[in-house]
């Protein structure tokens, strides 16, 4: 069962997750995170960042992982996930550059980078903490809903509705990349704590079909996370907006 929080304000739902993350580092110093891009995580990245300016988190020790990353962008290139971290993030706290991971889309044999970035994490122990988004199809990283699913890191062909929700971060639709790589749900499933975030009108549709899923269903991604036995839905008041049990 999905443990949902309802926050007053997309500020709170923030905090609430920046302070989940600041509790399982001070629990393990060297927590090792896989962590959320888009519009969504922005406050959750800047409280986390202000906690690590003001001394109330100590990330030089911890680890960062890209849950995925679109192909072909360079990790200098303002679109990409890696940038978007490093922006949002990594600039402004001390998580060292040698401990921040992004699979690497221009190797010339993807499939065999995505068994190296698989590698990686489960040297590192798995993930200690992974924090969520949700599409609007009930997507998880780039796991978008299709009738099966790789369970590790791989590469996608992202569909037509991912492509244009994604286009608002882009001068032209066509500049949209095709392809990504992303962890797989069995990559995330293996993390000993999850955390999803959503808020906002526009996420109340898919958050009242994830509250109420009670089975598994490759068509909505999100149903896989009923299987974890400690995730934690922290959503702001408009995204639970149509949860009638929770109001």
């Amino acid at each position: 069962m999905l443990n949902f929080i309802i926050t007053q304000s997309y500020e709170e739902m923030s905090a609430l997750a920046a302070r989940r993350v600041a509790k399982a580092l001070a629990r393990k110093p060297d927590l090792v995170m896989a962590l959320p891009t888009g519009g969504t995580p922005v406050g959750l990245l800047a409280e986390m960042s202000r906690m690590a300016q003001e001394k109330e988190a100590d990330f030089s020790r911890a680890f960062s992982f890209n849950i995925d990353e679109y192909i072909p962008l360079k990790k200098d290139d303002p679109q990409s996930y890696y940038w978007f971290l490093d922006h949002h993030f990594y600039q402004h706290a001390n998580v060292p550059p040698e401990n921040r991971f992004v699979p690497d889309v221009l190797a010339k044999d993807l499939n065999e980078e995505c068994a190296r970035y698989e590698r990686a994490i489960v040297d590192h122990g798995d993930f200690d903490m992974t924090v969520l988004g949700i599409g609007h199809d009930g997507h998880i990283g780039f796991n978008e809903p299709h009738a099966t699913h790789s369970p590790v890191c791989h590469v996608i062909n992202l569909n037509e509705e991912t492509i244009e929700a994604n286009a608002r971060f882009f001068s032209r639709q066509e500049d949209v990349p095709r392809q990504a790589i992303t962890l797989g749900m069995g990559t995330i499933l293996k993390s000993k704590e999850i955390v999803l975030i959503a808020n906002g009108k526009s996420k109340a549709q898919v958050m009242k079909q994830l509250h109420d899923c009670t089975a598994i269903d490759p068509m909505f991604p999100a149903s896989f996370l009923l299987l974890h036995p400690n995730v934690t839905v922290i959503c702001d008041n408009e995204a639970a907006s149509l949860i009638s049990s929770l109001r």
